[in-house]
């Protein structure tokens, strides 16, 4: 026979039991949402800022053969323009992909089109309700032999450097691109 103080213990044993299911079922959820969402949560976007000022508040680190801008007061290390930035006068070679379900990959940046979207033919292939499948190609700007970014004619927009273009745009190394939840630059 099972006691009243079996019975118990088994009714919140399970209780509790649901709840940590209800827990675990709420946080994939939410994981999910954050991953696949082209809009960042409050707290990512607080801690991305929190992390650009810290940045942009540390010294550069000095290289062997890097120059290291001075500042007006003689501080060395302080950045002053490009001059201090490793890597300033280099033509970027990889596409890098830096937020979404990608991230950490990388494409080499060649003489051809790099072309992203939903459909497998892209070189980069974004599998994102919010992305089209042919959404935008990067490329070698033959005028002024930089890199270009181009949207093409996508329903949701190519954002470069927090703003939506509407016509082709010389893209410089280490300027965020986003397109739906993903997010690259040129390195």
């Amino acid at each position: 026979m099972i006691t009243e103080l079996t019975f118990a213990i088994l009714k919140y044993g399970f209780l509790a039991l649901l709840w940590v299911f209800v827990w675990l079922a709420v946080r994939s959820l939410k994981r999910d949402v954050d991953t696949l969402s082209p809009h960042k949560s409050w707290s990512h976007r607080k801690s991305a800022r929190r992390a650009r000022k810290a940045a942009e508040s540390s010294p550069m680190p000095a290289m062997a053969n890097a120059p290291v801008a001075t500042s007006h007061r003689g501080n060395p290390g302080m950045q002053m323009g490009n001059a201090g930035r490793v890597g300033a006068n280099t033509k970027p070679t990889l596409l890098t992909i830096i937020d979404g379900p990608l991230a950490g990959s990388s494409v080499p940046l060649s003489n051809g089109t790099i072309t992203l979207g939903r459909s497998s033919s892209n070189t980069v292939v974004l599998d994102d309700e919010f992305v089209s499948s042919q959404h935008a190609r990067v490329y070698a700007d033959p005028a002024s032999g930089s890199w270009a970014i181009e949207d093409l004619g996508s329903t949701n927009g190519t954002i470069v450097n927090h703003r939506r273009i509407t016509s082709p745009v010389i893209l410089p190394a280490r300027v965020p691109v986003r397109i739906g939840a993903t997010t690259f630059e040129l390195r």
